[in-house]
């Protein structure tokens, strides 16, 4: 398919047809043929990208040189990056699968899939054939006026008292239901404009954004060329479903008018009717492309690699890693053999250096830190508060002791 072999636009009741056709070819023109032309082997891509691949396993190579051994998850995550890059830059048999007919064709198959169950407008695949419809009965309702001014038109069947007051319109006829069409045909075409040229700018850029995965410095612009690749692939499916929505309200309400017309009913509310319909919808299609691309650049998905089975380093469990009070780093936790192992080796140093003083003074009065081996205080290891500060002997009452002397 070629940008030659597109329809070409015409005037008249084919307009919005042929353009929307002519729009969505040139689209998957640009996203096929450049893409073709940019994987190209003689293209000046090609070359950038063989300089890029052999710039990777150069550095891959230098730390194994300088004795920088890879772990197993560093060569598994090597050897992804390269297959995909070169996936994606040069074999287009296997894009067109993946990537290509999922931008392109996807968002009719599952448009069609939603909007049949709720019996929309176009989930058959002719929304396009029944949008062209619907801007022809609003040039024919154009054609046919509102009867305001015939002279000949009657009013509706609600309205046969003749001391009602005429119905005043606050715009004029002719302009309003101008640019009630000026916004419908405005509303679609810029969205699928917008939607499908850019889907087909991202898929011919595709061997760039390839080349830019294997560094850390340009993940980031591949991250965001495949968030705008979903974005318009989301965004297919809610211009095609917004559209026949549209016309699910527009088809039956232009059939009443138009029948009224035919039968010379005086319609005097049907344009500005038709301008809020048609000012509502194009309001509520950018609303909705708005909503997608927050959304397509709002959601993260990170893959820790490192936590998968096959490329851990060993079997042995992760260390619990603990942080003292006093200290700004972590240290691992002690087992329970290392606390028992502490309390023992705390209770033999105590046995050595003897019982400690008696609490048999004041409360203020100084504590005697235990004295080590070589008779110098040990300065780290404080008082303890337990079994070791208990009364040596029993407290003696004034009464009992003169009490034992007597006898």
């Amino acid at each position: 398919m070629n940008i030659g072999a597109c329809p070409a636009l015409t005037t008249g009741e084919a307009f919005l047809s042929t353009l929307l056709r002519h729009i969505d070819c040139q689209a998957q023109t640009i996203g096929s043929t450049g893409y073709q032309a940019l994987a190209d082997p003689g293209s000046p891509l090609a070359a950038v990208l063989t300089g890029l691949l052999t710039l990777f396993v150069a550095l891959f190579g230098f730390r194994m040189l300088f004795g920088q051994a890879p772990s197993v998850r560093d060569m598994v995550m090597a050897a992804v990056k390269i297959g995909v890059v070169l996936t994606l830059a040069t074999s287009w048999g296997a894009y067109r699968t993946v990537v290509y007919d999922v931008i392109v064709d996807g968002p009719s198959h599952l448009s069609a899939a939603i909007g049949r169950p709720a019996a929309l407008p176009g989930a058959g695949g002719d929304l396009i054939d029944r949008l062209q419809a619907a801007d022809g009965a609003i040039i024919r309702l154009t054609n046919l006026g509102t009867g305001r001014e015939d002279g000949i038109s009657r009013p509706p069947p609600g309205r046969t008292d003749p001391n009602q007051p005429p119905e005043r319109t606050p715009l004029p006829d002719n302009p309003v239901l101008g640019w009630a069409r000026v916004l419908f045909l405005s509303g679609v075409v810029a969205a699928v404009a917008t939607v499908r040229v850019t889907a087909g700018v991202l898929l011919a850029l595709a061997p760039l954004m390839a080349g830019l995965l294997l560094f850390d410095i340009g993940r980031s612009l591949f991250a965001g060329w495949a968030r705008t690749l979903v974005f318009t692939l989301l965004a297919s499916i809610a211009v095609t479903l917004m559209l026949g929505v549209e016309l699910a309200l527009l088809e039956p309400w232009l059939t009443q008018v138009l029948l009224l017309r035919e039968a010379r009913i005086l319609t005097a509310s049907a344009p500005v009717e038709l301008l809020i319909l048609c000012l509502a919808f194009a309001l509520a299609l950018f609303g909705s492309l708005a909503v997608l691309l927050r959304l397509a650049f709002t959601v993260h998905l990170s893959i820790n690699l490192a936590r998968l089975p096959f490329l851990q380093r060993g079997a042995e469990p992760q260390e619990r890693l603990v942080m003292l009070p006093d200290q700004s780093t972590p240290y691992p936790a002690p087992s329970r053999a290392l606390a028992v192992a502490d309390a023992l080796r705390a209770s033999q140093t105590r046995a050595r250096t003897g019982p400690t003083p008696s609490y048999a003074g004041s409360i203020a009065q100084p504590l005697t830190a235990p004295r080590a081996a070589g008779g110098q205080a040990d300065g780290f290891m404080a008082p303890s508060f337990g079994q070791t500060l208990r009364r040596s002997r029993p407290r003696k009452s004034l009464g009992a002791a003169l009490r034992d002397r007597r006898s």
